[in-house]
Formats: structure tokens, C-alpha cells, sequence
């Protein structure tokens, strides 16, 4: 019994690995794993191509559309960067929107907001680098959902009297 019982272990130490090992990393290089990563965080994702044929993704968090852009391709499909975008319109706000900007622009965090349109928008922008390893999907997920708390600090910003 004390036998089969280790045997079992054994087998189960071994296997253990691989099947982390399955696990698909996130990278940019192959848009299908964003999309993956998104979808089993519980984020809908769609993956589409632009105008110029490379691929982008749309999804959303807090009521808000984030485009995922890639960029440096290769072909239009090996692509290098990722980029996170929103977009805020600030029509009635551009003073708010300016302060809340340059606030956050002051702040040591990975997004940048860029006004557009003499203030009428703004566009909010962070920058991930991949290589054809990638990360893993925890770590992708850290830095979008990062993306989603400047967003709404942003916001918050905003919506103070």
C-alpha cells in the first residue's frame, strides 16, 4: 500500500509541471492569447483587424471601451508592442479633463494622457513590449487591469466638484 501511494505521488509531482507548463503565455506576437487572457479574467474581447490590416481587439471594463493596438509588426502579424487605448470626450469638461491629465501625468504610474482636439478629448495610452516568449497571463492581466485603475482615477477626477 505504502508503495502504491508513493508511486501515485510520484506520478502526480511529475505531471504537475507539465500541466503548468500548458498553460499558454500571453504575447503579442500571437493576438489569440490576449484574447484567451481576457476571456478566462472575464473580460469580453473581440478580435478584429484595422484599417491597415493589423490586428486590434476591443474589449471594455467600467462601462468603458479599451482598445488593444499592436504595433512594430512585421508583415502586419509579428508584432512587438501592444498598446492600451481609451478615449474620454471632454466636450464639457476640458478644464477638468486638463487638470485630471496633467495630475496623472505628474504621477509615477505606466499610463500617459494626452489631450486632443484643444481638450476636447482625451486619449489614455500604456505601452506593453513582448517578445515571442511572452508573460504569463497573470502578469498580463496585472498590467490591463492597472490600465482600468488609472482610467477611473482619471474619471474620478473629473466627477470631483
Amino acid at each position: 500500500m505504502r508503495i502504491q501511494v508513493g508511486l501515485i505521488a510520484a506520478i502526480i509531482m511529475t505531471l504537475a509541471p507539465i500541466a503548468a507548463a500548458k498553460a499558454e503565455n500571453v504575447t503579442s506576437f500571437e493576438p489569440k492569447t490576449i484574447v484567451t487572457a481576457l476571456q478566462n479574467a472575464g473580460y469580453k474581447a473581440k478580435l478584429t483587424k484595422d484599417e491597415n490590416g493589423v490586428s486590434t481587439i476591443e474589449t471594455a471594463a467600467n462601462k468603458g471601451t479599451i482598445f488593444i493596438s499592436f504595433s512594430n509588426c512585421t508583415n502586419k502579424i509579428s508584432c512587438e508592442t501592444i498598446e492600451f487605448y481609451g478615449f474620454w470626450n471632454c466636450e464639457n469638461y476640458v478644464k477638468k479633463c486638463k487638470e485630471a491629465s496633467d495630475k496623472l501625468n505628474n504621477d509615477e504610474i505606466l499610463a500617459h494622457f494626452i489631450s486632443k482636439d484643444n481638450g476636447k478629448s482625451i486619449l489614455a495610452y500604456q505601452l506593453l513590449i513582448f517578445d515571442k516568449i511572452g508573460i504569463s497571463e497573470n502578469l498580463f492581466i496585472s498590467n490591463f487591469e492597472d490600465f482600468i485603475i488609472n482610467n477611473n482615477e482619471f474619471l474620478n477626477l473629473i466627477n470631483k466638484n
